[in-house]
C-alpha cells in the first residue's frame, strides 16, 4: 500500500499483541475482519509520494532472472519454481464454485480464525488455525499485521509465523473492485486463492491493476505451492513479498522481495526429510493474559499478581527453564524480582506461573512487568526471551482522571493517513467500575493541511470483544484542530459498568497529524482505522498514540440517617416529645431539598422537606417540625428516615428506637395524689393513691427507667427506697386501675 503515514518508532520491548486483540482473534475461532494498514501507509507532515514508475521499468524487475531453486533455511527448507525440469507443474485449481467466499477482507485487514480439518506441518510443529491477510499472505496465529512496508525473511520480532503469497499493498475496497478471495479446505489439502486483486493506491477509486494467485497448503507431503495465475499492474515501492517465516522468526526462507513475479509460474516450498538443526527456544510468551496488552490500576487497589507464561516454541523438550518476573518503575528501575524453574516443557507445549502479589499500586505512575525465559541451552532466538507489559496506577481520589497509555513527550512528527480518510484507536478498560467517562483527550502535531477530525467512543460487544456500539462521536471543526493537547467533552457523559471501550481519533481531510509516543513501554493496545475498517497497529509493538478517556468520579447521592439526638432504646414517653434526628451528606454531591420522616409503630408517619443544603461530608441535626405524641401505650419502633431520590446506598437511609409509650397521663398538680417529701433523700411516699395495686416508674432525663416498683393505694404508703439513685431531676409515672398520673422528683442525698 502507499505511505498513508509516517511509520514511527525504535525498537520495542514487546512484541506481543494486546489481550483484548487475542480474545477478539484467536480465543474463539469465530471469522472476524480486521485492518491491517497495508493498503495505505503513514505518511508525515508532507506531501506523500506517489510512485510514478512505468510499466517497463515493473516488468524488468518480473521473476525472469531469478533462480530456479533455494534455500536451504536454517531448518532444512527449500525452494524450487516450474522453471525446473523437476520443479513443480503450474496447475491452477479453480476453487471458485467448489470453496468459500472469504468474507471481510478490505484494506489491510486480516479474518480468521479458519479451522482446518487437518493439521499442516511447518517445520517443526503442525497448525490448525488458519488467518487470511488483505495484503496476499497467510498467518498461522492472530498476533499481528502484515503491511507495507513488508519486512524481509527471516526478521525475528514483529509478526512471525506466516506465508507470504504474492505480499503486497492489495485492496478489496472501492467502487467497482471486483477483487475476491476464496478457500478450499479437506483433510489432504487446503488452498487460498486470491481472484482479481489489485494494488491501493491513492487515486481515486484507490486501487489500480489486478492480481490472481494461490497458496496451496498439501498436508500430504507437508509442502507448499503458490501459484500466479495473473499479474497486471504496479504497487508502491515495489514492495512486495513471496516467503515462508517460522514462529521462531529467525528462521524462514524467502523466494523474493521487491520483484513482480511472473504469470502461469509456480513455486513449491518443501520440508526437508531430516531438519537440519534441533531447535532450542523458550519464549517468554505472555503476562497477565495472552497479548499482554496494557492495564490500568487504581493507586491504593488490590495487590496485583504478575502472571507469567513461557512457551517452547522448539521441536525439543526443555528442562530447567528458568521463568524470572520483575517489577520496575516509570525510570525502568527494578523494584521487585520472582524467579520460578520448571521442570519440564514438552515442545510446543507452555506453562504458566503467577508471583503473588508483585505490585502493590500505593503509588500512580507508569510500571512495567517483565517475563524473562532463561536457562536454555543453545537457545535459538534469544530475542522472543522477553515480553514486557505496561501497568499504569491512576490515583482514582482526584476529582479527574486521565486513562491513557502514553507519555508526556511524543516524536515532534505525528502519524496521519494518505488520502485523510484513516485514524488510529486505544482500548482502554477503566480500574474501577462504574466510570463515568466526560471526555476524549488527544494530541495534534501539526495540521498544515487545516483539516478536522472526529473523536469517537466504541463499547467492546463486538465480535469477539472488537469494537462494536458506538457510544459517542463528537466532530473537531478544522479551526479547533490547532497543535497541542485537547480535550474533548462528550456528547453526554457515559458510565462504564463492564469491560471497556475503544477511543477513535479519525481524519476528516488530510495532513492533519496525531501525537506519537514512541518511548517505551508501550500498550499493545492500539488499532489502525482505514475506511472504517479496523486492525491491530502494525507498530503497536513500538508505539502508543496520543490517545486517552478523562473520567470524573461520578455522581453519588447519598445522605444517611444515622441517629436520633435525645431518644435512645428503652425510653418512656408519656407526653409531646421533639424528633431530632443526624443526616450527613455521604456521597460526593451536595444534596438539599429531599423528604425526610418519622414513624412510631404503625400509627401514620409524619413526613417533611429538608430544605436546607448539606454540602459533601456534612452532617447536620434536623429537628421535626411536627413532635412524637403517644397514641398508645406499648413498646414500638420510632423510625426515622431521609429519602433522597437516586439514593446509591439504601442501607444507611433509616435509623430506629424502641420506645415505651404511655398516654391518657393526668398531672400531678390537678389531682388530690401527693408525692412526698419532694426532695427526697431516702424513701419515696404517696398520699392520696386510690383502692388497688399501683405501679410507679421513675425515669430519668433521658427517658430510661431506673425504678419500677408496686405501691399499695391505703392511706399513707410505706414508700420506695431511692438510696441507689444520683442527685437530679426524675420523672415519675404512676398507673392505678382506673387513673395514671405523671409528677416531677427530685432526689437530693
Amino acid at each position: 500500500m502507499p505511505p498513508l503515514r509516517r511509520c514511527v518508532g525504535s525498537v520495542g520491548e514487546s512484541t506481543e499483541v494486546p489481550v483484548h486483540a487475542i480474545e477478539w482473534l484467536v480465543i474463539q475461532p469465530i471469522r472476524l475482519a480486521f485492518h491491517v494498514l497495508s493498503s495505505r501507509t503513514p505518511t508525515t507532515n508532507l506531501a506523500p509520494m506517489i510512485r510514478t514508475s512505468t510499466l517497463l521499468s515493473a516488468l524488468a524487475l518480473h521473476l525472469a532472472s531469478f533462480a530456479a531453486t533455494g534455500g536451504p533455511d536454517g531448518y532444512g527448507y527449500t525452494w524450487i519454481d516450474s522453471n525446473e525440469p523437476d520443479g513443480p507443474v503450474f496447475n491452477w485449481i479453480d476453487i471458485s464454485t467448489t470453496g468459500q467466499t472469504v468474507m471481510g477482507l478490505a484494506d489491510d485487514n486480516v479474518v480468521g480464525p479458519f479451522v482446518m480439518e487437518t493439521d499442516m506441518p511447518f517445520y517443526w510443529y503442525g497448525r490448525k488455525l488458519l488467518w487470511i491477510g488483505s495484503n496476499g499472505y497467510i498467518a498461522f496465529n492472530g498476533q499481528g499485521n502484515l503491511a507495507s512496508p513488508f519486512p524481509t525473511i527471516p526478521l525475528a520480532g514483529g509478526v512471525n509465523d506466516y506465508i507470504a503469497g504474492l505480499t503486497a499493498d492489495l485492496n478489496f475496497t472501492g467502487v467497482g473492485n471486483n477483487a475476491r478471495c476464496y478457500l478450499l479446505d479437506n483433510v489432504d489439502q487446503t488452498i487460498i486463492s486470491y481472484v482479481g486483486v489489485p494494488f491501493w493506491t491513492a487515486i481515486a477509486p484507490n486501487y489500480t491493476g489486478s492480481n490472481t494467485f494461490q497458496i496451496i497448503l498439501n498436508k500430504l507431503d507437508s509442502s507448499i505451492t503458490v501459484q500466479i495465475l495473473e499479474q497486471v499492474g504496479i504497487t508502491q515501492n515495489n514492495d512486495l513479498l513471496i516467503g515462508i517465516e517460522s514462529v521462531a522468526g529467525s528462521i524462514g526462507l524467502q523466494h523474493s522481495a521487491e520483484t513482480y513475479p511472473a504469470i502461469n509460474y509456480a513455486i513449491r516450498f518443501e520440508m526437508p526429510e531430516v531438519a537440519l538443526l534441533e531447535v532450542n527456544d523458550g519464549a517468554a510468551n505472555w503476562i497477565t493474559a495472552p497479548g499482554s496488552g496494557g492495564i490500568l490500576r487504581s493507586r491504593n487497589g488490590s495487590p496485583v499478581p504478575l502472571v507469567a507464561n513461557a512457551l517452547n516454541t522448539g521441536n525439543v523438550d526443555l528442562s530447567g527453564l528458568v521463568i524470572e518476573g520483575a517489577v520496575l518503575n516509570s525510570a525502568g528501575t527494578v523494584l521487585n524480582t520472582y524467579s520460578q524453574s520448571v521442570t519440564n516443557i514438552l515442545a510446543g507445549g507452555d506453562t504458566t506461573v503467577v508471583f503473588a502479589n508483585a505490585l502493590d499500586p500505593t503509588t500512580a505512575g507508569t510500571f512495567r512487568f517483565r517475563n524473562t525465559v532463561s536457562n536454555v541451552p543453545n537457545d535459538l532466538a534469544v530475542d522472543n526471551n522477553i515480553r514486557i507489559q505496561e501497568v499504569v496506577v491512576v490515583d482514582t481520589t482526584t476529582a479527574t482522571q486521565d486513562l491513557r497509555f502514553h507519555g508526556t513527550g511524543d516524536d515532534g512528527v505525528g502519524l496521519s493517513w494518505n488520502g485523510g480518510n484513516g485514524g488510529v484507536a486505544v482500548y482502554i478498560r477503566p480500574p474501577y467500575y462504574p466510570a463515568h467517562a466526560i471526555a476524549t483527550t488527544t494530541r495534534i502535531v501539526s495540521n498544515i493541511g487545516g483539516s478536522g477530525f472526529t473523536m469517537k467512543v466504541y463499547a467492546d460487544d463486538g465480535l469477539n470483544f472488537g469494537p462494536g456500539t458506538l457510544l459517542d462521536s463528537v466532530q473537531v471543526a478544522s479551526a479547533d484542530a490547532t497543535i497541542g493537547d485537547k480535550v474533548i467533552p462528550l456528547s453526554a457523559p457515559l458510565t462504564i459498568t463492564t469491560g471497556g471501550v475503544y477511543v477513535q481519533w479519525y481524519m476528516l481531510g488530510e495532513n492533519v497529524n496525531i501525537a506519537v509516543d514512541i518511548t517505551p513501554p508501550f500498550s499493545n493496545r492500539t488499532f489502525e482505522v482505514l475506511d472504517g475498517t479496523w486492525a491491530p497497529y502494525r507498530d503497536a509493538e513500538n508505539t502508543d498514540f496520543h490517545l486517552g478517556l478523562r473520567l470524573e468520579q461520578a455522581p453519588d447521592l447519598d445522605v444517611s440517617c444515622y441517629g436520633f439526638f435525645g431518644l435512645a432504646d428503652g425510653q418512656t414517653i408519656a407526653s409531646p416529645t421533639a424528633v431530632r434526628i443526624w443526616l450527613r451528606n455521604e456521597g460526593n454531591q451536595p444534596v438539599s431539598g429531599f423528604p425526610i420522616g418519622f414513624q412510631h409503630g404503625s400509627a401514620p408517619p409524619v413526613i417533611q422537606t429538608f430544605t436546607g443544603t448539606l454540602a459533601v461530608g456534612e452532617q447536620e441535626l434536623v429537628t421535626f417540625n411536627t413532635a412524637f405524641t403517644p397514641t398508645l401505650d406499648g413498646t414500638d419502633a420510632l423510625c426515622a428516615w431521609a429519602a433522597l431520590p437516586d439514593d446509591t446506598d439504601g442501607t444507611n437511609d433509616t435509623t430506629c428506637v424502641e420506645l415505651v409509650s404511655w398516654v391518657g397521663i393526668d398531672e400531678l398538680a390537678y389531682t388530690g395524689l401527693q408525692v412526698w417529701p419532694n426532695p427526697v433523700s431516702d424513701k419515696l411516699g404517696f398520699v392520696g393513691l386510690g383502692p388497688g395495686i399501683h405501679q410507679v416508674l421513675l425515669l430519668d432525663a433521658i427517658g430510661r427507667t431506673v425504678l419500677n416498683a408496686n405501691v399499695t393505694g391505703q392511706g399513707t404508703d410505706p414508700g420506695l427506697s431511692v438510696q441507689g439513685l444520683a442527685n437530679g431531676t426524675y420523672h415519675a409515672l404512676i398507673s392505678g386501675p382506673d387513673r395514671r398520673y405523671r409528677a416531677t422528683v427530685v432526689v437530693h442525698h
